[in-house]
């Protein structure tokens, strides 16, 4: 079973279960808003067949991934620092360690428009050089399905054995 982790998610809900059906059977959803518990529901009342499963969680990204199981897929789109985002660096490397801590060993992917991006790790992330970080080798997926409709970047997250010094 393949689960997404998708933080600071707001009421974006409906289209990422339809995006990532092909790829996980779960989603666990994320925001630290109590009030969007209502708006979940109800999104998620109207959501199409097929879709993957959907949890949601209320809390603080940086608390709430310290409970999750394994994540197959990182899932992160349209935040920002501004009013109504969430101002959480999701690709930082203060919050991206913790979640990769949850990958499998052989990895996973990151579909993204990098935004909240701190520093160049989504930059490199998605140049061909790839990025080699946190024991972990980023670079772009082949296959990238979400471009052209969506602007999201499919990263593949691989796990390096043993881990290398940090370059």
């Amino acid at each position: 079973m393949a689960i997404a982790f998708y933080p600071c998610c707001g009421v974006d809900i409906k289209e990422p279960l339809i995006l990532l059906r092909d790829f996980v059977d779960d989603v666990i959803f994320c925001d630290i808003d109590t009030r969007l518990s209502k708006s979940w529901r109800r999104i998620v009342a109207h959501a199409e067949s097929g879709s993957p499963s959907p949890t949601f969680l209320v809390g603080d990204v940086n608390e709430i991934v310290q409970q999750l199981p394994v994540i197959n897929v990182l899932f992160y789109r349209r935040d920002s620092t501004g009013e109504g985002g969430s101002g959480v660096f999701v690709l930082g490397d203060s919050v991206l360690p913790p979640i990769l801590q949850h990958f499998p060993a052989i990895g996973g992917l990151i579909i993204t428009d990098g935004s909240n991006s701190r520093g160049s790790n989504f930059k490199r992330m998605i140049r061909s050089a790839g990025l080699i970080k946190h024991g972990w080798k980023f670079s772009m997926a082949s296959q990238q399905p979400f471009m052209k409709a969506c602007r999201l970047h499919v990263i593949n997250v691989t796990g390096l054995s043993p881990p290398p010094s940090e370059l």
